[in-house]
């Protein structure tokens, strides 16, 4: 979600929200931050007092009466420090003039983009719900409106609601010509249809997305092979090795996926190890040659290549909920006991070290 920064009628299931505002940054329009931490919460539970990394607890003493400029939100952003940045963004709102309605919807979207990333989806569909009362949707930024539409399937699954909302952006973006809008719009769409389970609306969705970029394409082909539909993806990668040299890591990742779908697994490992070979900052092809080790029969190599993938790059694959997940797996299969508890203990250290807010601690499995 934080690419929503690169361009810097409410019928949400949220309770009737009542009362008179009188601006944008009318300070009753906010609720609590949610402060909490569930990754600080593990470290309590799981980790001797001696052995928890030092992690920020911020306040909302630490940022109001001030505004933040975008430079300093932007840290924020790429820190993961989603709690600082729902308090900052607030601040900034509160203490612009109401009349500059731009610079306040700017600081919106870091608001309403925080408590997503923090898990706190409802309080951001109420706040959003709150804020459209001073005045609709009226000037309000594209990113901002893209947020309001993802926000009614993450609070409370209404996925239904956050497709017909995602629509009429898409309608909007096409209308205009916006190419680059129209493509990330349309995978949102699609990824709320995948929620929905609704495979057919998917494959139509991915059937408009027609495109002359090998980067499209391969995206479109990857998504119907999660969908199941090998031989549409086949044909969109034919085009793209038509367009790309076949040793390139796009053509290269794009067989290695076919050959997962295809239960191939000795040729998607021999494809994924050339492309972490060439590029070892290529994460998906780390983590997806660690899980053909473990469908080959060979947990112990799965854990080793993605340790040794976390430990290159612990700001990075150390902290993706995807490979901790993974790894994670690979020790339920490999120990058992005070072993496995100590090792996915090890793991929360190393991840609370370098971590932001809002890691989801389910990827430890720790019970």
């Amino acid at each position: 979600m934080a690419s929503l920064l690169s361009g810097i009628r409410n019928n949400s299931q949220s309770p009737t929200v009542t009362g008179v505002y009188r601006s944008l940054n009318d300070p009753r329009l906010f609720e609590a931050t949610p402060l909490r931490d569930a990754l600080d919460e593990a470290l309590t539970t799981y980790v001797s007092a001696d052995s928890r990394p030092r992690r920020e607890a911020p306040t909302a003493s630490d940022f109001a009466r001030r505004v933040h400029g975008y430079e300093i939100l932007n840290q924020y952003v790429v820190g993961g420090q989603w709690r600082a940045l729902a308090l900052a963004s607030e601040a900034s709102i509160v203490e612009t003039f109401a009349e500059e309605r731009r610079t306040i919807l700017k600081y919106w979207v870091y608001r309403i983009l925080a408590l997503t990333q923090m898990g706190a989806s409802e309080v951001a569909d109420r706040e959003l719900g709150r804020l459209e009362l001073v005045a609709g949707l009226r000037g309000w930024p594209f990113e901002l409106r893209v947020l309001r539409a993802q926000v009614a399937g993450l609070a409370y699954g209404a996925w239904a609601l956050s497709v017909d909302r995602l629509s009429a952006l898409l309608r909007g973006c096409r209308r205009r010509m916006e190419g680059e809008r129209v493509f990330r719009v349309s995978l949102m769409l699609l990824r709320c249809v995948v929620e929905m389970g609704d495979s057919g609306l998917a494959a139509q969705i991915l059937e408009r997305l027609d495109s002359d970029d090998p980067l499209v394409l391969s995206a479109a082909a990857r998504m119907h092979l999660q969908l199941g539909g090998i031989p549409a993806a086949e044909r969109l990668f034919v085009r793209v090795e038509e367009m790309v040299a076949k040793d390139d890591k796009l053509t290269l990742v794009n067989r290695a996926l076919y050959a997962v779908a295809a239960g191939k697994w000795e040729t998607a490992r021999e494809m994924f190890a050339r492309v972490q070979a060439a590029h070892p900052e290529h994460l998906a092809a780390g983590n997806n040659l660690a899980l053909c080790d473990l469908y080959l029969g060979q947990p112990q190599s799965m854990l080793n290549g993605l340790q040794s993938l976390m430990g290159q790059a612990p700001a990075a694959a150390g902290t993706s909920e995807e490979l901790v997940f993974n790894y994670c797996t690979g020790l339920d299969l490999h120990y058992d006991g005070a072993r496995l508890r100590d090792a996915k203990a090890k793991k929360l250290i190393e991840v609370a070290t370098w971590a932001g807010d809002g890691f989801d601690t389910a990827s430890f499995k720790l019970t």
